[in-house]
């Protein structure tokens, strides 16, 4: 599912290469969104398919930093799969993208918490059974995308709602940024995470979520161009 395959002269344990092409230092930028089990689609696969399929043109000078990768919805199975694209990709940078229904902006999470619902509530009132991401993991993560704030200013200015969120929630878009938090730490890795929550589609709102608010795919394209450049520019020319 991923973009574009790695330079093999590029030793995979670095993090870093030479871009040939323009001369320079260059990093890679893993964006992820979640594969839809449901028949009224996932708004963040939908987003990233579209980015895989059409750069945005303000992130064309970029195409060779940037890989993009559709992950499978299941709790059970995510901590392999992410392992497998962080070893073969060895981003610098991880971009997860997650659907919101009922959120109406952009909204960039800053922690992850060691804690995953794995069912529904046996009974009505009750909690949802859960348990812990990571066993020997501490109780949360703060998110290491650098400059939270600059970025939610500049979707702002781009006239794109968008915060700061204090609760990526306790489902798989938590686990996935857990994960990714936890292999950095673990391995001590100069790899920096952040999850993105989207709101849901018009058309998802339209079949599934009839009260719900919703922001149109151009929108969120957007979003994760501005995202992107400012991740990548001050990366590249700090």
């Amino acid at each position: 599912d991923w973009n574009s395959e790695p330079n093999a002269d590029i030793a995979e344990s670095s993090h870093l290469w030479i871009d040939t092409n323009y001369g320079r230092a260059s990093m890679r930028v893993l964006v992820t969104g979640f594969r839809s089990k449901e028949s009224t689609g996932n708004a963040s696969e939908v987003l990233v398919t579209s980015l895989m399929d059409d750069l945005p043109a303000g992130l064309a000078r970029y195409s060779e930093n940037i890989r993009f990768s559709i992950v499978q919805d299941d709790t059970e199975t995510i901590k392999a799969e992410l392992s497998g694209l962080l070893e073969r990709i060895c981003p610098n940078y991880c971009v997860f993208v997650g659907q919101a229904p009922g959120r109406n902006s952009v909204c960039l999470e800053n922690f992850a918490t060691n804690y995953r619902v794995i069912g529904a509530a046996l009974k009505t009132g009750e909690a949802p059974p859960g348990d812990m991401i990571e066993t020997s993991g501490p109780a949360a993560y703060a998110a290491t995308l650098p400059d939270l704030t600059g970025m939610v200013r500049q979707l702002k200015t781009a006239g794109i709602p968008a915060a700061v969120s204090y609760s990526c929630g306790n489902n798989l878009c938590n686990q996935l940024l857990y994960l990714g938090l936890h292999r950095a730490s673990e391995f001590s890795l100069p790899m920096k995470c952040g999850f993105v929550h989207i709101p849901a589609l018009p058309e998802q709102v339209i079949l599934q979520w009839p009260q719900h608010p919703f922001m149109p795919l151009q929108m969120t394209r957007k979003s994760i161009e501005i995202i992107l450049n400012h991740l990548l520019m001050t990366s590249l020319f700090p």
